[in-house]
């Protein structure tokens, strides 16, 4: 199956058409180095081949919705901008939802139930990865407005242990460093002087 579809993480379960299908449709648009990571399909019997998906891929997420006469609707959102992603379970099919950091809120209904909750999992997990470099981020940028260096500072200021103390005290009430830092950075300051 693998070999089949470009979907790193394709079930034995699944229609393999219809992943070819959508597989190929969201090969297309794919930047250089991205992945599909899974497709989960709606679960809805009819004479449509066609099913709407929600893809996770390395990048993004995408909400693939196919309609008439070759139409595809693609919605992607990038993981940066994912703030939270759920699923809700039915008896049949389950509804998967996403919001956005700036507040949107897009849904697929009808998907199928195993499919669903594996896209979760996936999902949680490239949330996470993204939550910690979202968290990185700020406390770089943090760091730098709170202690940058200054451009032709006289050097005695730079050697000035109050000064060091202070900033390393604002570094702390910041949040920028643990107290174990703080404590550490205190005692290797004092013991220079």
């Amino acid at each position: 199956m693998a070999d089949e579809v470009p979907i790193r993480h394709a079930e034995p379960g699944q229609e393999k058409g219809a992943l070819r299908r959508v597989a190929a449709d969201v090969a297309k648009i794919l930047t250089p180095n991205e992945d599909i990571l899974y497709v989960a399909l709606q679960n809805i019997t009819s004479l449509n081949i066609r099913k709407d998906s929600v893809v996770a891929t390395t990048n993004r997420v995408i909400f693939y919705r196919p309609s008439v006469l070759g139409r595809v609707d693609f919605e992607d959102f990038q993981w940066q901008d994912v703030r939270n992603t759920r699923i809700n379970q039915s008896m049949l099919a389950t509804q998967f939802s996403m919001e956005t950091v700036d507040g949107r809120t897009v849904v697929m209904e009808g998907l199928d139930k195993d499919q669903a909750k594996r896209l979760y999992g996936i999902c949680q997990q490239m949330e996470q990865e993204w939550r910690e470099k979202r968290r990185i981020r700020e406390m770089e940028e943090a760091r730098a407005r709170a202690g940058g260096v200054v451009v032709g500072a006289p050097a005695a200021a730079a050697d000035d242990p109050v000064g060091k103390l202070a900033r390393a005290k604002e570094m702390l009430d910041k949040g920028l460093i643990s107290e174990a830092e703080y404590d550490s950075l205190k005692a290797k300051i004092l013991s220079s002087m």
